[in-house]
Formats: structure tokens, sequence, C-alpha cells
């Protein structure tokens, strides 16, 4: 959804989600420090006073824009995340759904990056993004584990494996914006080939 959807009349729902895409571009292109709400009501062709009525201040709208992120990604994996259980496809699942929602994952890594040099302090960002490494650092973990146990992986420091994977995850996105080369979807089908070749125990690899 982009702010020309606002031209036509758009439900409350509609016009929150429009809302904070928009306020995630522009906090992501900019540095959310300098964006105002007048430039966000202004690209999302709305009255400073109607965007109000949704959020609070701009404060609120960060807090907002980085959480529909977050949730966007989470919800993804876990419509690909495969009822069979199996810890392969589970951890496949999570490479995907980076994949699939690259350009807002890549938005909300910025945000994060810019908010972490900032200096300031805001206790539910703060928690919105530890609570999302905690989320990767069990589902990882719990999958790499599970794997370990059938024999489907070989032995590893599940711990370690799993914060690597997330270092590489983050890499990925801060590499494609420093680098403008634009290889998300191929750098992150390697970490996933890299990933089966590091934990397929060595008899199944010969």
């Amino acid at each position: 959804m982009t702010a020309k959807a606002a031209r036509r009349r758009l439900n409350p729902a509609e016009r929150r989600e429009m809302i904070l895409e928009e306020a995630l571009r522009l906090f992501a292109e900019r540095h959310y420090s300098v964006v105002t709400v007048r430039d966000i009501a202004m690209v999302c062709d709305i009255n400073v006073g109607l965007l109000y009525h949704y959020f609070e201040n701009k404060d609120d709208l960060v807090r907002c824009a980085l959480g529909h992120a977050i949730e966007q990604l989470v919800a993804g994996y876990e419509q690909r995340r495969v009822a069979t259980g199996n810890p392969r496809d589970e951890i496949n699942a999570w490479l995907d759904a980076h994949i699939s929602f690259a350009p807002t994952t890549a938005l909300m890594v910025k945000l994060m990056s810019d908010y972490a040099s900032a200096g300031t302090s805001d206790p539910a960002i703060e928690a919105m993004i530890a609570g999302f490494y905690a989320r990767e650092k069990v589902l990882l973990e719990d999958a790499l584990r599970r794997g370990i146990e059938s024999g489907l992986f070989r032995p590893t420091d599940t711990a370690k494996t799993a914060r690597r994977i997330g270092l590489m995850l983050d890499g990925i996105f801060h590499a494609s914006a420093s680098r403008r080369d634009d290889r998300i979807e191929e750098d992150v089908r390697d970490l996933g080939e890299f990933l089966d070749l590091m934990l397929t125990p060595q008899s199944d690899a010969a």
C-alpha cells in the first residue's frame, strides 16, 4: 500500500497501515530524528490532525512503525513454518520470511540501527527490539536442539550457532545498505546453503 492510496476512501485499518508504512520508509530514508509528523502527513496526503487521531505523537508513531515491521516478519515466518515440525524446515522458514519481507525488514533494521546510535532511551522500543531478538533466539535454538537430538544436524553449540545465524542475517541487511548491491535474496539463500553444509552430519554430507 502506498501514500497514493490515501486519495481513495480508506477504512481506518487501511489508513493506519498506510501511515505506518510511509512513516517507516521516511524514518529509514532520512533518520527518524529529523522526520516530522507534518512530513509523514504530507506523503500520506492527509492533514496533521487526522494523523493525531491514530497516533498520540511522533514517538508513538516510531514505536508503532517498528512494531508493524516486526509483526509482518514474524507473521510471515508463522505462515511459512510447516506443520511437520521438521527443524530444517523451520530454520528455512525463518530465512524465507526475511527474503519475502526484505524491503520492510531492511527498513526495520535501519530504524533499529539509527535508534541504537541516537543515544536516546525509549523503554518501549528497547523492549520491542529485545523481544524480537529473543524470539529469534528461541526459535533457532529450539530447531537446532531438536535437529541434533533427531540426528538431522551434527552436534553443535546451539546458543552460539543460533546467535551466528542471527548475526549473519543482520549483516546481510546492513551490507545491502552500505554496499547498495541489492543482494539480500541471493545472500540469504547462500546463508541457507551454508547452514545445510555446516549442520549436516559428516556421514550424510560425504
